[in-house]
């Protein structure tokens, strides 16, 4: 069953529903960089941005280290259970911030875009030390060794704690990065709308060192037969859910034949009794 709750409360509430305290951000060089909305206008450069309250270390799929499936294969993991998931103040975020709508009420809808990312390193070694997590109306996303490097830099999401810090639960401004436009460089065409569904994507480099020839390891958020969803409403209501894996209904035919050799064995019985009575 996938429970639809909506929270809009304090900050001390919203802060108790987080994985983490929101205050100043972390992104690259700290094993575990914040999850981060972040929503721009494409015409002015005025953002607003909300620590989400997960780490990247928090949002794994269960069991990932380094590297984890295939390209576009289904990431399943504690976020994506069988059972369906909607995050909210019983099992972590799922919560609106009204200074949201403040913020995009002075906006031109058709101009303003959002996406959700995690940067990480491991080490300045080991195999596929670069993680990222991005959201993506793409749903065939791929990131590869180089775009991955890339990803995590000062220039693009390693340096989005530039831009927050020193924050709380939320901060606008009015100089967003360029690099912003094309989802840290991974293509303009994740970029989300206002009220537009996204999906939550996970990449680690297949070694220690980038190349834009070679395709990371990672896919798409889901479970065995749904995909996660991202969605950001205009009054700032922030979801991710994934729906549960229903058993899959009989068709009609199957249950006219089956009422089909009911009747038959009926009619079979009250023959043979008739037989037996004679």
């Amino acid at each position: 069953m996938k429970f639809n709750l909506k929270m809009i409360a304090a900050a001390a509430a919203l802060a108790s529903m987080a994985g983490a305290a929101q205050a100043n951000i972390t992104t690259s060089n700290t094993q575990s960089g914040s999850l981060v909305l972040t929503v721009f206008n494409t015409s002015t450069s005025a953002y607003y941005m909300r620590d989400l309250g997960f780490t990247l270390s928090s949002f794994l799929p269960t069991g990932a280290l380094n590297s984890v499936g295939f390209t576009g294969s289904s990431i399943i993991g504690d976020k994506t259970p069988e059972a369906g998931l909607l995050l909210n103040a019983g099992n972590t975020t799922n919560f609106g911030d009204a200074s949201f709508s403040t913020w995009y009420g002075a906006q031109t809808p058709a101009d303003v875009k959002w996406f959700v990312n995690a940067v990480d390193t491991i080490s300045a070694t080991a195999t596929g030390v670069s993680r990222i997590i991005t959201s993506s109306v793409n749903t065939a996303e791929t990131a590869s060794n180089g775009q991955i490097t890339n990803f995590i830099g000062a220039s693009r999401a390693g340096g989005l704690e530039a831009f927050f810090n020193p924050g709380t639960l939320s901060k606008t401004g009015s100089d967003a990065a360029a690099s912003w436009a094309t989802n840290m460089d991974l293509g303009a065409d994740g970029l989300a709308a206002v009220g537009q569904s996204a999906s939550l994507f996970y990449f680690t480099r297949t070694a220690a060192t980038g190349g834009t020839s070679t395709l990371g390891n990672g896919g798409r958020y889901g479970n065995s037969e749904n995909f996660a969803s991202l969605n950001l409403a205009a009054n700032g209501d922030f979801t991710y859910s994934v729906a549960s894996v229903s058993a899959v209904p009989l068709p009609a035919s199957a249950w006219l034949m089956g009422a089909g050799l009911l009747g038959l064995g009926g009619v079979m019985r009250r023959r043979k009794a008739a037989a037996q009575a004679v």
